[in-house]
Formats: structure tokens, C-alpha cells, sequence
């Protein structure tokens, strides 16, 4: 990545020299015939300046979901004072870029209501950031879903939407709150929701409701055992067809952990898995 970042910048910099070039032997030469090739000249010239500019931009995004997916993959890091508001901003840009990445029809209105009284919890950022993005990224497919078949219900019908009929917007609210104990981080969606019998499963390992080849059913599970690692759990509220709210509770002050690896002297009760998000990763 950093090999096409560089060579599209120095790119950019020889056509600058090559134009400059151009137009001074052009300027020897007054002819109408030279006007109409300079002016075609330019016109190519930006064209191709324009190209290099996105392969430069779309690398350096490229170049940071490498970065982010590195730091995922080294596992668990220390705990350390961590600003929540900042890293649920970040993890959600991420998983919006990601999103439009993959799709480039993909739109959706994003609202952030953030507590500043909220400010660091002592976390294990990579981890947690892991949650974040997941979470997001499951709320930006929820929503897209609902707009690709709310798109191909209006081209079924012919003619402008019904008196009455509102087109339906994609939108997500990310929200942060301090609470007596504790903080919560809440990520709604305005996707289909989930159904009743299905909000039990969603954090049964392997289990997903996304076709094969787009989800191994691990990414909630996984998030549930971080945040009650974390001393946190993960609530769900939701009505199919119209909202769903993945609420992360967290403490402000961790119980004391024994000397084995941090596990809580005592953890939530488990026996039922809290009802759950979008049934996919």
C-alpha cells in the first residue's frame, strides 16, 4: 500500500512537470490548432491528475484497515485509560468506510449524541474497539438491507410513492452515558429489526442469520465475551421491522480480578445469553 500511495504522489508531481512543459512549447507556437490541443491537453491531464488523486486517497484508506485489522490480530493488549467517546467515533468511521468500500451505493445518516462526562475507562482498547466495530458494522448492513428492499419494493410499484408513503432512509444513533456506576455505549439502528424467537440465539457461537459466505456467526459471540471480560454485558432492545438498540453496559470500577489473567471475581450471570443484535456477526 505504501508502494502505490508513493508512486501516485510522484506521478502526480511529473505531470505537473510534463504540463508545465506542454504549455510552454505551446506558448512558442499561436495558433488556433495549438489553443484547441492545449485545452485538450488539459482536459486529459486533469482527468488523469484526478485518478491519482483517488488511488492515493483509497490507498491510504486501504492502508488503515490494514493497520486496524493488525492490531486486532495481535490479540488482547494491556488495559490503559481509554477515551470511550473517541474510540466509538473511530471504530464507527471504520466500519462505515469499510461498508461503502464494499458497496459503493451504500448511504446512511449518522448521529452522535456522546456524554462528555463519559471520558477514559480503564479497557483493553484493541478489544473493545473490536466490539464497536462490529456492532456498527452490523447496524450498516441491517439498514442497507432494509434500502435494497425497500428500493426493489418502490420499482415493483409503478408510478411515484403513494399519498402518504415515506422513503425510507437509512439511519444509525450512536450514543454514550454516564451512569452511577457505570457508562453505557448504545448503537440503534433503523434496520428490520430482530425477531422474538431469534434475539435468544444471536450469541450462541455460530450462529447467523447472513447467507454462508458473508458471516461465520462468531462476531457476536466474540463481542459478548469481550465486554463481559470487560465486567460489561451487552443488552438488546428491538422491534422487527423498525429499530434495534445494542446497548454495552460497562463499570466505572472493575471488581477486584484475580491474579490469573484478570478474570472478574464474579461475572454476570450467563445462564441466558442477553437478547441480541442483528443475528450476524
Amino acid at each position: 500500500m505504501n508502494f502505490v500511495k508513493n508512486f501516485s504522489e510522484v506521478s502526480e508531481e511529473l505531470l505537473k512537470e510534463l504540463l508545465e512543459e506542454l504549455h510552454e512549447i505551446l506558448r512558442e507556437r499561436d495558433d488556433k490548432k495549438d489553443e484547441d490541443r492545449r485545452a485538450l491537453i488539459q482536459e486529459i491531464a486533469g482527468d488523469v491528475t484526478d485518478n491519482l488523486k483517488r488511488i492515493r486517497e483509497h490507498g491510504e484508506r486501504a492502508n488503515l484497515f490494514v493497520h486496524h485489522m493488525l492490531m486486532m490480530g495481535r490479540g488482547s493488549g494491556e488495559r490503559q485509560p481509554t477515551d470511550i467517546n473517541a474510540l466509538l467515533e473511530e471504530h464507527a468511521r471504520l466500519a462505515y468506510q469499510s461498508a461503502r468500500a464494499s458497496n459503493s451505493d451504500f448511504h446512511i445518516e449518522v448521529k452522535e449524541y456522546f456524554d462528555p462526562e463519559v471520558g477514559a475507562l480503564d479497557i483493553i482498547p484493541q478489544d473493545m474497539g473490536r466490539v464497536f466495530l462490529n456492532l456498527v458494522g452490523n447496524a450498516c448492513q441491517a439498514t442497507d438491507e432494509k434500502r435494497r428492499a425497500a428500493d426493489a419494493g418502490a420499482e415493483a410499484r409503478p408510478g411515484s410513492p403513494a399519498p402518504g408513503e415515506d422513503r425510507y432512509e437509512p439511519a444509525l444513533t450512536l450514543a454514550t452515558r454516564r451512569t452511577a456506576d457505570g457508562i453505557e455505549v448504545r448503537i440503534r439502528d433503523n434496520g428490520g429489526g430482530i425477531p422474538p424467537d431469534v434475539i435468544d440465539k444471536i450469541f450462541n457461537p455460530f450462529f447467523t442469520t447472513k447467507p454462508p459466505d458473508q458471516g461465520t456467526g462468531l462476531g457476536l459471540a466474540l463481542s459478548n465475551d469481550i465486554v463481559r471480560q470487560h465486567w460489561g454485558e451487552i443488552r438488546v432492545e428491538s422491534r422487527p421491522g423498525a429499530f434495534t438498540d445494542m446497548v454495552v453496559a460497562l463499570p466505572l470500577v472493575p471488581p477486584t480480578a484475580t491474579a490469573q489473567g484478570g478474570e472478574p471475581a464474579s461475572r454476570p450471570e450467563t445462564s441466558a445469553p442477553p437478547p441480541g443484535s442483528h443475528g450476524s456477526e
